[in-house]
């Protein structure tokens, strides 16, 4: 499946859990939550690719913070050789629980879950997203947008 049928079937059953969420009523837990980084940074168009993408908590602005990183390796050559673009997007909408290990998201409803923890890791501490939970990262004319996304429906 390429990468714009996944983000048309992602917007797509957001728009859906939404509603379901919608009807529920704003008293109950969410069933569906989407928490949107405002970091738009600037890369390449087009000719390059993502390489990498991971989740960590930085203590020094206790935020969550996906760091993306895009390269241009499947497209270089002997004139243009391979070039990388890193970049960090906070989510200053997730914050660290009062036990210091879960995570909690809040939307721009002001509805709030559970989306993860950080766990010690073999190379100091690390993100665990629940399941249910995935780091969404993606293009749109050389800007990159990142998104968590938590969905109660998604089987364990």
């Amino acid at each position: 499946m390429n990468k714009i049928t996944r983000i048309a079937l992602s917007v797509s059953a957001a728009m859906i859990l939404a509603s379901v969420n919608a009807l529920a009523g704003s008293d109950s837990k969410p069933v569906f939550l989407t928490v949107t980084s405002p970091a738009h940074p600037q890369t390449w168009v087009a000719g390059a690719h993502e390489k990498a993408k991971t989740l960590r908590w930085d203590s020094s602005r206790n935020m969550l913070v996906a760091d993306v990183k895009y390269s241009t390796e499947d497209y270089a050559d002997s004139v243009n050789p391979t070039r990388e673009d890193s970049h960090s997007l906070p989510f200053p909408r997730v914050r660290l629980a009062k036990n210091g290990t879960d995570l909690l998201a809040t939307n721009h409803l002001g509805q709030t879950a559970k989306i993860g923890r950080i766990e010690d890791g073999l190379f100091g501490k690390e993100v665990v997203l629940n399941n249910g939970v995935s780091l969404n990262v993606h293009r749109a004319n050389g800007k990159i947008h990142a998104s968590l996304v938590y969905n109660a429906l998604a089987k364990n």
